[in-house]
């Protein structure tokens, strides 16, 4: 397969040149695409460029509103964003200034996104949290294609769930997981390149388990941890779309097509700060995580993101594309 070696900032000035010729707001475009680029650079291709043609498509039919404001309240700890109907990223951003202001006053805040959209990886939405101190939380809901082992029906989203801490004299400690046992995206690629799924993967219409993507993809993805993994999909449920007052997963359209209107996903954010806490929380991680490089084993999401990828060639002519010029 050929290859094209494109720096993040090649991958991040397209990704905003796409979105803004399929009519989002430069404003908006910028925070996306800048997501795009850092994932490719980590290497979560599942979560870059990928998705450029969808999101494209997606503001051309307005299942996204590329040129929605989003709208901040709140009081005390709580902050409330509402989307309309826009981009996650650029909810997210609106909001930070009020949640980094609330958790400064009173050492614990919350944040929830409402009628929002396709969050990408939520490790961007925790990792500069963490970067400045904070411990952070982070989950979002999806339009359903998660159900627990058995189940003739999906019920949840991958309903991606983040968290990051401060490392002291290093990068932060980030987990960022969908709460099923693989993406939705991980199946498509799967499907689109007619490999067989691993099992335990996906399940038929019956309940029964497949290793076919596209039974799966009719049927629904099996949750990390069996019924424990359910268990966690449940709450990010609950604190991403019930408590900001967005769609449940079921009731919400999906993003594999343009039709169906704006997915009204929501998202959650909760943000401590440790000093407040413990003044041993610093030496705490410090011993943590001598612990476990002893064993021999690295701490989650503490390396730094290249400078540059390497892309299919496909894909990084199909993004040049979108931009409308080939450049």
């Amino acid at each position: 397969m050929e290859t094209f070696a494109v720096t993040r900032t090649e991958i991040e000035e397209v990704a905003i040149a796409a979105l803004v010729a399929h009519g989002a707001t430069p404003a908006n475009a910028r925070p996306v695409g800048r997501a795009m680029a850092l994932a490719e650079a980590e290497g979560n291709t599942v979560c870059g460029l990928f998705y450029l043609p969808h999101f494209c498509a997606h503001l051309t039919s307005g299942k996204v509103d590329g040129r929605a404001v989003p709208q901040v309240t709140g009081t005390g700890g709580v902050v409330c964003v509402d989307a309309a109907m826009g981009f996650a990223h650029a909810a997210y951003e609106a909001g930070l200034p009020a949640l980094l202001a609330a958790v400064a006053k009173q050492g614990v805040a919350a944040m929830s996104i409402a009628q929002s959209y396709n969050a990408l990886a939520l490790g961007h939405f925790v990792r500069p949290l963490a970067e400045h101190g904070l411990v952070a939380l982070a989950l979002s809901n999806a339009p359903a294609s998660v159900a627990p082992p058995g189940a003739q029906a999906p019920i949840f989203g991958t309903n991606p769930l983040a968290w990051a801490a401060p490392l002291a004299g290093g990068p932060p400690v980030v987990v960022d997981q969908s709460m099923s046992a693989v993406t939705k995206t991980a199946i498509l690629l799967r499907q689109a390149t007619g490999q067989a799924l691993e099992p335990g993967w996906g399940q038929d219409a019956m309940g029964r388990p497949t290793t076919d993507p596209a039974t799966a993809l009719a049927g629904s993805l099996l949750p990390a941890g069996g019924q424990k993994g359910a268990n966690i999909a449940l709450l990010a449920e609950i604190l991403s779309a019930a408590l900001s007052g967005s769609a449940l997963s079921m009731g919400a359209s999906p993003l594999s097509a343009p039709e169906g209107g704006p997915p009204r996903l929501g998202q959650f954010v909760l943000v401590l700060d440790p000093g407040r806490f413990s003044p041993l929380f610093a030496v705490a991680m410090t011993t943590l995580a001598a612990q476990i490089a002893a064993l021999g084993l690295r701490l989650p999401g503490t390396r730094t993101p290249h400078d540059q990828a390497s892309l299919p060639a496909l894909l990084w002519q199909q993004a040049l594309a979108l931009t409308g010029s080939m450049r």
